[in-house]
C-alpha cells in the first residue's frame, strides 16, 4: 500500500514529506514561531470524521503514530510529530441546544468562537483564556478557563465525547458508555489514546454583569500583593478570578521598568452584586498603587481582547508552570524573575484558587493535579540567537518555584524536560492513563512513542 491509498480514502489534503506544499504545510501547524526539529512524514488535512477514521486505520497499518493538531497553540509544539499529523483545522463545527442548555462542538472550534456563539443565547462555558486557542487541547488538557472557580474545570462540564479509536472505531464515550474512555477525555492530555472529534459540553447562565479592576503597583511590592490576594480570595465568593501580571510596565502607568498589574474580575448576577465584591476588594488593597481603574464593564469578546495584548504572532515562546501549596512563595519567586528577563515582552502570572475549589476536591478525572495556588513564566522573544538566553532564563525561572510545588499545568508545562509531562497527573491517575493505553492502544498508534521530550525543540 501506498500514499495513495491514503489520498483516495480521504476527502481532504494529504501531503507527504519532499512533496510540493509540505513546507506551507508542517509550517503552519504551529503557533509557536519555534517549532520542534521534527518532520511528520504525512499531515493530513480532514474534511470530516470519516477522514481521521481512514488516517488513523491507514497509520496503524504501516506502524506510523498519529499526532492530532486542533490549533498548533499548545506552546511545547506537541503537535508536530514524526509520524503522522492530523490536522483537524476543517472541523470547527458549534451547535447549541439553548433549552437543553447543551453543546455541541468539534476539535477545532476556537475558545473565542464558542463564548461569542453561547452570548447571543445567554449561555457561557469556561472557556480558556486565549480566543484563538481551539477547545481541542483545551478541553483534553483539563481547560483552566474563565470563571473555573465557580463552575468548574472545563473538562469537568464535558458530558460525552465522540472518539477515533486506535483501531479506526467511532465511540461515544460518557459516564455510562465507555466510561473509561470518558474518564480518560477529561484531562488526559498528551497521554490520551484517541482522537475526540467531538465534544457534548454542560452550559451555564451568562453572568449579568462581568466586571474586572485593574491596580499596578511596582514589582518590588510582590509580598504585600500576595497577602492581599489570599486575604481577598478568602472572603469573596467562588466567581471572582484574581490574576497577577509581572510584566513590563505600559505606557498608561507612570513607572519604568516591571511591575504588578492586579486584576480582580467578578462574574456576577448583578451590577449590584460585582460592585459591592470588587468594593471588598479593593478595600483591602496596599495603599500607594501607581495606578487604579475600578469596576470596568467586561464582556467576554472584551475579555478576550485584554488577554491578547500578552502575546504577539509570530514570536517564539517557552513556557512553564507550577500548582503549589507556598502563595507567597509562587508570587515572590515569579516577580524576581521577570525582574531579571532578558526581554521586555516576557511576564508571569500568578492566581490564589477560591478555597473552596480546593476543598472540594477534584472530580473523578485523568485531570488530577492541581493546588491552591497557579503560577506560571512566559519567555517571549523574537529571533533564534536569543533562543538559549531566554529558555535558560525560562527554565530558571521555573526550578524557582520547585519549593511548595505540587505539579504542572499540562497545557503550560516545558514538556521537553524530563519527567515533566508525568508531573501533569497524579501518579495514581498516571498508571491508570498507562494502563488503559496499552489496552485501547496497544500498537502505541497515539503515544507513547512520540512523547514531547523525545525531541529537542529547535534552538
Amino acid at each position: 500500500m501506498t500514499i495513495e491509498t491514503l489520498r483516495a480514502a480521504v476527502r481532504g489534503d494529504v501531503v507527504a514529506d519532499g512533496e510540493a506544499g509540505y513546507a506551507e504545510a508542517r509550517d503552519g501547524l504551529l503557533f509557536n514561531g519555534r517549532a520542534p526539529d521534527r518532520r511528520p512524514a504525512i499531515v493530513v488535512r480532514v474534511a470530516c470524521v470519516d477522514d481521521v477514521q481512514a488516517t488513523v486505520r491507514y497509520a496503524a497499518r504501516h506502524g506510523l503514530k498519529v499526532s492530532p493538531r486542533g490549533s498548533g497553540h499548545n506552546f511545547s509544539g506537541i503537535a508536530l510529530q514524526d509520524g503522522v499529523v492530523l490536522d483537524l483545522g476543517a472541523l470547527d463545527r458549534i451547535a447549541i441546544d439553548p433549552v437543553a442548555r447543551i453543546a455541541e462542538v468539534e476539535p477545532a472550534a476556537k475558545n473565542g468562537a464558542l463564548a461569542e456563539a453561547l452570548g447571543a443565547h445567554g449561555l457561557a462555558f469556561p472557556t480558556g483564556h486565549c480566543h484563538t486557542v481551539s477547545l481541542s487541547g483545551y478541553l483534553l488538557g483539563g481547560g483552566f478557563g474563565w470563571n473555573s472557580g465557580a463552575w468548574g474545570l472545563a473538562c469537568h462540564n464535558v458530558e460525552a465525547v465522540d472518539v477515533v479509536m486506535a483501531d479506526g472505531r467511532l465511540i461515544r464515550a460518557s459516564a455510562t458508555e465507555h466510561p473509561d474512555v470518558f474518564w480518560a477525555a477529561r484531562g488526559g492530555g498528551p497521554e490520551f489514546f484517541g482522537v475526540v472529534v467531538r465534544y457534548r459540553l454542560r452550559l451555564h447562565d451568562l453572568p449579568k454583569a462581568i466586571r474586572t479592576s485593574l491596580f499596578f503597583y511596582p514589582i518590588e511590592r510582590a509580598a504585600e500583593i500576595e497577602d492581599w490576594v489570599t486575604a481577598a480570595m478568602a472572603v469573596v465568593p467562588s466567581n471572582v478570578e484574581f490574576t497577577t501580571h509581572f510584566q513590563s510596565a505600559p505606557p498608561f502607568v507612570p513607572a519604568v521598568g516591571k511591575v504588578a498589574m492586579c486584576t480582580p474580575t467578578v462574574f456576577a448576577d448583578s451590577e449590584a452584586e460585582a460592585r459591592e465584591t470588587l468594593g471588598r476588594i479593593a478595600a483591602l488593597a496596599p495603599a500607594g498603587a501607581l495606578a487604579v481603574e475600578e469596576a470596568l464593564p467586561m464582556t467576554f469578546a472584551s475579555l478576550y481582547e485584554a488577554a491578547a495584548t500578552s502575546f504577539y504572532t509570530g514570536t517564539r515562546y517557552a513556557v512553564d508552570s507550577a500548582w503549589s501549596v507556598q502563595p507567597a512563595h509562587v508570587f515572590a519567586s515569579l516577580a524576581a524573575s521577570v525582574a531579571a528577563a532578558p526581554a521586555p515582552h516576557a511576564f508571569a502570572l500568578a492566581v490564589v484558587l477560591p478555597p473552596a475549589a480546593g476543598e472540594a476536591g477534584l472530580p473523578d478525572a485523568a485531570f488530577s493535579m492541581a493546588g491552591p495556588a497557579f503560577g506560571a513564566a512566559y519567555a517571549i522573544w523574537d529571533a533564534p540567537e536569543e533562543d538559549a538566553a531566554n529558555v535558560a532564563w525560562l527554565r530558571d525561572a521555573a526550578d524557582g518555584l520547585a519549593p511548595g510545588r505540587l505539579g504542572h499545568y499540562v497545557g503550560e508545562a516545558d514538556l521537553e524536560r524530563p519527567g515533566w509531562l508525568e508531573a501533569c497527573y497524579a501518579p495514581e491517575a498516571l498508571a491508570r492513563l498507562r494502563a488503559l493505553a496499552t489496552l485501547h492502544d496497544p500498537l502505541g498508534v497515539f503515544a507513547p512513542g512520540a512523547r514531547p521530550e523525545a525531541a529537542r525543540l529547535a534552538g
